[in-house]
């Protein structure tokens, strides 16, 4: 994997560097009912979107200049229209991305897959016995490991997402380890958030201020350590970078007013989720901001409309959590996309 392609992965960090990225949720069906899923995933659900919806979507997207189509879940292995979409994505010249627990993809499938995508990523929460506990499964990550062989052979770029939690943040050498042992391009490390599942089963396990402290600092020993290898990132931002770069979190002044063929400049990251809502950033932003319900109204229609209202209340979201974050009394390290989703359910500050 190249440098661009280590910057296709998931990333923290909203800025103006990273490309364009369109992230789907097909479907909410996995096969697995893990701890900390924020979309409550899970054997027994069927929320899914049609294959043809989706590719309009990827159609319209690229139209508007995103340039990364980035599949998750549920688990994507199991929605049956993965390759169809993957196809359509590689045949308009996007780059691709799937995340995935790596539980029960075989050998042929990873065949078929890997000249269309770019990059896996791939759920890894810590040794076997948290591993495990995490996943809801004795067996999680013994099947991880037999994966990994298998994508290996496959010769697809790949890297781990880890999610920190209170209880396993000690064990975060050991991950690094396991993931440069196995030939992972990044390790990107993300605080839990306690959205979905996790508020109910992993409230107490989201990493205190103190702990994510020590993680911004042995993150720094990780990345010197790997670096020729594989890239370390922590999905936090620092108070005083905030401060000085508001256009990390879209709370920059505006130079002027975006047009109909902006999209992918005005929000670097839009999401489709399960039920056809897109959404700005991040999935479970409130409905308030939303772009637009595809099983109603073309994205590209969608726009045009949005500008005028929804993107104006969109910023000024984010400038106030911005001023939140920045405000002497915060706390120097804080993880935005979860503050931001939980602050778009407050009364809107801009009436649309």
């Amino acid at each position: 994997m190249n440098n661009n392609d280590s910057r296709l992965l998931p990333s923290g960090t909203p800025g103006p560097a990273r490309k364009a990225i369109i992230q789907i949720h097909p479907s909410l069906r996995c096969n697995l009912s893990c701890a900390h899923c924020y979309s409550s995933s899970g054997p027994m659900v069927r929320t899914e979107l049609d294959v043809v919806t989706v590719c309009e979507v990827i159609s319209d997207a690229a139209a508007m200049g995103y340039q990364v189509v980035s599949i998750s879940g549920g688990e994507p292995m199991m929605y049956g229209g993965l390759d169809k979409v993957l196809t359509h994505a590689k045949s308009l010249g996007l780059l691709t991305t799937v995340t995935t627990n790596g539980f029960s993809t075989g050998q042929e499938r990873m065949s078929r897959l890997r000249e269309l995508v770019d990059v896996l990523a791939i759920s890894l929460d810590g040794p076997p016995e948290i591993h495990n506990e995490i996943r809801g499964s004795a067996r999680a990550f013994e099947r991880l490991e037999a994966w990994l062989k298998i994508v290996r052979q496959a010769e697809i770029p790949f890297g781990f997402i880890h999610t920190l939690t209170q209880r396993n943040w000690e064990h975060l050498l050991w991950v690094a380890e396991f993931a440069a042992t196995n030939g992972a391009h990044l390790l990107q490390i993300h605080p839990l958030e306690l959205a979905g599942r996790a508020g109910s089963e992993m409230s107490r396990d989201a990493p205190a201020d103190d702990v994510l402290a020590k993680v911004y600092v042995l993150v720094f020993a990780l990345a010197g350590k790997y670096g020729e290898t594989m890239k370390v990132q922590l999905d936090l931002l620092y108070r005083d970078h905030l401060r000085e770069e508001p256009e990390l979190v879209y709370a920059e002044e505006p130079e002027g007013k975006p047009d109909q063929t902006t999209l992918a400049q005005s929000i670097g990251l839009l999401v489709l989720e399960p039920d056809g809502t897109v959404v700005p950033i991040s999935y479970g932003f409130s409905r308030r901001y939303r772009l637009c319900n595809v099983k109603e109204q073309r994205l590209a229609d969608a726009w045009p409309v949005y500008l005028s209202n929804g993107y104006p209340a969109f910023r000024a979201l984010c400038r106030c959590v911005w001023g939140e974050l920045c405000a002497p009394d915060a706390p120097p390290l804080s993880n935005w996309y979860e503050v931001i989703v939980s602050r778009s359910y407050d009364p809107p500050l801009v009436n649309w």
